[in-house]
């Protein structure tokens, strides 16, 4: 009986406050609400990932002027290198003309040897040094 009671009792408060028509109606609500929340979100995903796209876009194009920068400085290292190459083979044949005129051309061979060996050295470690700068900074712009 008590059951009986408390369920009557539930039914005068939802007819009291709320009717059949009023909660279908606030469900409808609730319903188009989501639906519109949706399609902004829907919408504002499109974009963010309209201006990623732009973005990478630049990114690459970005990169793609640095690389060739990069690769026009190497290849005016390689020509100047070259051509330093070419003054150094001129050089060492002219000391070599004059070494073997002179009565200590052992010691003077021993340090052209020596300097011949440096200079070749610092020159390979130039341009290994402007290579991996060239590459970290592709790798920079690649990440960021």
């Amino acid at each position: 009986m008590e059951n009986n009671i408390i369920k009557d009792r539930i039914q005068d408060v939802r007819e009291r406050f709320l009717s059949g028509n009023q909660i279908e109606e606030i469900r409808q609500n609730v319903t188009s609400l989501v639906n519109e929340r949706l399609d902004e979100f829907q919408n504002a995903q499109n974009n963010a990932f309209k201006e990623l796209e732009v973005a990478i876009d630049k990114l690459e194009n970005h990169q793609r002027e640095m690389i060739a920068y990069f690769n026009k400085q190497l290849i005016a290292l390689e020509e100047e290198q070259k051509a330093s190459n070419s003054e150094v083979l001129k050089l060492a044949s002219i000391q070599n003309f004059t070494l073997s005129k002179s009565p200590n051309s052992k010691d003077n061979v021993l340090s052209k040897n020596t300097f011949s060996n440096l200079r070749m050295f610092l020159s390979k470690n130039v341009l290994v040094f402007f290579a991996t700068v060239s590459l970290l900074g592709i790798l920079l712009l690649n990440f960021f």
